[in-house]
């Protein structure tokens, strides 16, 4: 991952690698709510779908605190010294 970042204009700073760390779990969370949408729309019983609904429901929630986070990392409000 490091070449990766060093090619882009220099490397990143951790304030820079946190935000886009956030963007991109807030990304896959997005992804899952919508893969899981289609197998609970395709579940077998109401039971399985209703379990599908939930997670997707959590994983909703979930991703609107990420953004927020990564709102206050591009804010500044959230600060990060030195990657991890």
């Amino acid at each position: 991952m490091d070449e990766l970042i060093q090619g882009l204009d220099g490397p990143r700073t951790a304030q820079q690698e946190l935000f886009y760390d956030l963007e991109d779990a807030t990304a896959v969370i997005g992804w899952s709510v919508v893969e899981l949408t289609a197998v609970a729309a395709g579940a077998k019983t109401p039971a399985q779908a209703l379990a599908l609904m939930k997670i997707c429901a959590l994983l909703a929630a979930q991703q609107e605190k990420m953004r927020g986070y990564a709102g206050e990392v591009k804010e500044l409000r959230i600060v990060r010294s030195e990657a991890g």
